[in-house]
């Protein structure tokens, strides 16, 4: 078969995957959805290799990545989320802002707050099938007796998609389609970044047409759509030497969900201070309207989500842990951390900041192993933007434990072999460029590169062309 038709099959049997995790008449269980997903990942794996080899001309080439990222989101909005109830507290936090409460001061099942109940986060049905919050009622918002964790700009957004969808109508879809929008939009940047820097176009695919992406975005509703929207535009204006943009875009996104302030050190090469001072006064002027309401409550359910996934009793370190103990993981993350973001400060490439922020987010999940899927999404973008598809290994690890749990898989097993394999991927494929670069620095090499760089020279030089600087000698003699 002609990479063209490998193409055509493989998207169609991506997309058969993903409608099958996301059909309405026939919601997925766990075991299906991991089976989908690991079908789809090998459909979207053939695509890309496809892709590359079919030789379509740019045109054709956007055109078809938007199509197909489109249709793919399209079919992940079939039905409501599959593997996560994160909208609901989404929903339920736009109308208690819009009802001029502070999102940070009550939590869901406070009596205070009866009055903006709905039958979307707290459906009235007996018996009560969802979360029991009192004698009178239940919801479907997950941790419904603790305080909501998102930044401010994550409460924000979630004002805007109630606000777009008309007061919250229309259940998950609104919700669903403002994050595809989100995913809509980073394949945007990414494929202008390609075009303007002339990287390959397939290195977008593994963004737009990813799986995980599709599912966590359009299907599970996750605000990492809009943290990632931002991270990517300031890694962009970092590489475009703005860098006070660079740190605003970054801010915002700090203020959406934390962790890209892994990003920082790859951005603060060049400006270090105007870098940071721009990131840390958006999210301080995000955040000073609700410490003036709720003061210290603002830092809501943190501490708690920390203790819960064992971060700070150590035990979530799932690599460190199997040669240290759990109390001293935490300690010794932190100073690996430290180390790769002093590294990545002071030897990154300005020019190509994405590089150095790959390998923070990246170096961050090898050492932390988060089991959440949709946290992922940020390093797939990155390695899309550096074209390090070798990264997809340990982009899949959080989603094999995330979806092993609801299997009854023991987690730390799952995800010791997940991000082992997926760290050894990356490790031998850095060794493998290291080794190629190697090679074409040998004398011998650079000598035969000089004796041809000296022969294209004589050429341009007979045929006139020498001091004409991308003019071509078959364009010369068609001119003739």
């Amino acid at each position: 078969m002609t990479p063209r038709v490998v193409l055509a099959v493989a998207l169609l049997g991506e997309a058969a995957m993903i409608a099958a995790i996301s059909n309405p008449w026939h919601p997925a269980k766990a075991r299906s959805v991991l089976g989908y997903e690991a079908a789809a990942a090998g459909f979207f794996l053939l695509a890309v290799l496809a892709f590359a080899r079919s030789r379509l001309s740019s045109r054709f080439a956007v055109g078809l990545i938007f199509l197909v990222a489109i249709g793919l989101n399209l079919l992940g909005m079939l039905a409501g989320p599959t593997s996560s109830d994160d909208d609901f507290r989404y929903a339920w936090d736009a109308k208690v802002q819009l009802s001029g409460t502070d999102p940070y001061r009550y939590v869901p099942a406070d009596p205070i707050l009866v009055p903006q109940r709905d039958a979307f986060t707290f459906p009235t049905d007996r018996p009560c099938a969802y979360r029991p919050v009192a004698a009178d009622g239940c919801t479907r918002i997950n941790r419904p007796q603790v305080h909501t964790i998102y930044p401010p700009v994550a409460e924000a957004s979630f004002v805007a998609m109630r606000v777009l969808s008309f007061g919250g109508r229309g259940g998950h879809t609104p919700l669903q389609l403002f994050e595809a929008m989100a995913s809509l939009g980073v394949t945007l940047l990414l494929v202008r970044d390609a075009l303007r820097r002339e990287r390959p176009l397939w290195s977008v695919l593994l963004w737009a047409w990813c799986p995980i992406a599709v599912l966590e975005l359009s299907n599970d509703a996750h605000i990492e759509g809009v943290a990632v929207l931002l991270s990517v535009a300031g890694v962009l204006a970092s590489a475009r030497g703005r860098d006070r943009a660079a740190g605003l875009w970054v801010g915002a996104a700090i203020a959406t969900k934390l962790y890209p302030a892994l990003l920082l050190p790859a951005l603060m090469r060049r400006r270090p201070w105007l870098v940071a001072g721009s990131a840390a006064a958006l999210v301080a002027v995000s955040y000073l309207p609700h410490v003036a309401a709720v003061g210290g409550g603002v830092i809501g359910y943190l501490p708690g989500y920390l203790h819960e996934g064992d971060y700070l009793d150590g035990g979530r370190f799932l690599l460190l842990n199997l040669v240290l103990p759990d109390s001293l993981s935490p300690y010794v993350a932190v100073l690996l951390l430290g180390i790769v973001a002093v590294l990545v400060w002071r030897r990154g490439d300005p020019q190509r900041p994405e590089q150095g922020s790959l390998l923070m987010v990246g170096a961050f999940f090898l050492i932390a192993t988060p089991d959440l899927s949709w946290y992922s999404l940020l390093l797939l973008a990155l390695a899309a933007l550096a074209v390090r598809p070798e990264w997809l290994g340990v982009v899949a690890a959080p989603t094999l434990i995330y979806l092993g749990v609801k299997l009854h898989w023991d987690p730390a097993a799952v995800g010791a072999v997940a991000y082992g394999v997926g760290g050894l991927l990356v490790a031998a494929v850095a060794l493998h460029r290291r080794h190629l670069d190697e090679v074409a620095l040998t004398p011998e090499s650079v000598a035969g590169n000089d004796v041809q760089d000296r022969f294209d020279v004589r050429v341009d030089a007979r045929d006139g062309i020498g001091a004409r600087d991308g003019v071509d000698v078959q364009d010369r003699f068609d001119g003739r």
